[in-house]
């Protein structure tokens, strides 16, 4: 069993205007909702594959049940805490002119001190059978940089994965998780300067790994992808696919790389699914994830070479 933990999950609504008016009325058409939240979606993912995957999380108790229903519909079960309030909507404005996406987050819920005493009971009680668990996404309102190292601390000896940014990624890779996964503009942010050679990223991907970080994937979308565990440095250029929203990606690659190490027990090997997997996911529209057909077609085409 894969647990994911999504502390701040949501609404993904998806919708398309002819071109985007700033400061006018934009007619919406093609409107969908899906659920979402990064670990949500890598756990949705997982059970696509055929991966046993729960989720962890957080819920406005004003909407919750309605959550639960729509997450049903993908066969993931979730344990949570109830929080007031509702769960958060984002809105994602595709430009049909422009192929720009726009995106407006809502904060969503606060978290309080009893709250998060209350989630990292719950977090020990429903990992205890867990083969890894995945911290991912935004965290709730009302929570410390520290908190996803507070949440890996608590469940200390279990194999975890982080893709978080900034100061809560470089807190939590100091309790040495199995895999961490930034994408590039986090990794430039994280460096404080442009990354633009093979060489500058793996020197960046063993930054993190003397913080403590065990596996460090960096994402790169249309540039590919590079993996480095200190001793081999792996990199896999993009896939050739028709791209249709980019929203998912990286939460598709997680899912990818832990359905690899599943079937394989290898870095390496799991870095080609993870590839393949982010891949497939662009190739869906708005926030719909990926296909299973798509990713499998996919496998074999990924090119890896050692740096």
């Amino acid at each position: 069993m894969i647990t994911t933990v999504c502390m701040n999950p949501c609404y993904d609504k998806t919708a398309t205007v002819k071109k985007l008016q700033v400061g006018e009325v934009n007619r919406l058409k093609d409107v969908r909702v899906d659920i979402g939240g990064k670990a949500i979606n890598v756990a949705i993912v997982l059970k696509r594959l055929g991966v046993d995957a729960n989720c962890i999380g957080c819920l406005g108790e004003a909407d919750e049940q309605s959550f639960l229903q729509l997450l049903s519909h993908e066969n993931v079960d979730m344990e949570y805490i109830s929080v007031p309030g509702q769960v958060r909507t984002n809105l994602k404005l595709v430009d049909e002119e422009s192929k720009a996406i726009t995106e407006f987050n809502e904060p969503g819920p606060a978290l309080t001190d009893s709250d998060m005493n209350t989630f990292l009971t719950l977090l020990k009680e429903k990992t205890v059978d867990s083969s890894c668990v995945v911290f991912s996404g935004r965290l709730p309102l009302g929570c410390a940089s520290d908190t996803y190292q507070r949440c890996m601390h608590a469940i200390s000896g279990k194999r975890c994965v982080l893709d978080a940014s900034g100061k809560s990624l470089l807190y939590g890779i100091k309790e040495k998780p199995y895999l961490v996964k930034p994408n590039l503009p986090e990794m430039e942010a994280i460096m404080k300067h442009e990354l633009r050679t093979l060489r500058s990223l793996r020197d960046a991907a063993l930054f993190l790994m003397e913080y403590g970080a065990q596996n460090v994937i960096i994402s790169m979308g249309k540039y590919g992808a590079m993996y480095t565990n200190g001793q081999k440095t792996l990199f896999a250029p993009a896939l050739q696919v028709e791209a249709r929203s980019t929203v998912g990606a990286g939460d598709a690659m997680i899912g990818g790389v832990l359905m690899g190490l599943e079937k394989y027990s290898s870095m390496e090997e799991a870095f080609r699914y993870g590839v393949a997997a982010g891949a497939a996911s662009v190739m869906t529209d708005g926030t719909q994830l990926l296909r299973p057909d798509d990713f499998n077609a996919l496998v074999p085409k990924v090119m890896v070479q050692e740096v």
